[in-house]
């Protein structure tokens, strides 16, 4: 079964399990969600490793980008 895994197919299997690693860490170290929403992409991640990568990592990005928005706007009154 394994006679046919490449040296590419064994790299990107190695790039995927990366990735499902920072993401897992990065979504336990995020102060800001509950535990229930750190149990939730767990599950995501770890069932569906590209899309759920994916879709953390967007997520993530938006929710910076949101957070950066609203440090420049200032506290409003």
């Amino acid at each position: 079964m394994l006679e046919n895994l490449g040296g590419t197919h064994v790299l990107v299997v190695l790039v995927l399990l990366a990735l499902d690693v920072i993401a897992l860490v990065q979504v336990w170290r995020d102060r800001r969600r509950s535990d229930v929403v750190k149990v939730l992409w767990t599950v995501v991640i770890l069932a569906l490793p590209v899309i759920g990568v994916l879709g953390w990592a967007v997520n993530w990005l938006l929710g910076r980008a949101a957070d950066r928005l609203d440090r420049a706007n200032g506290p409003r009154s």
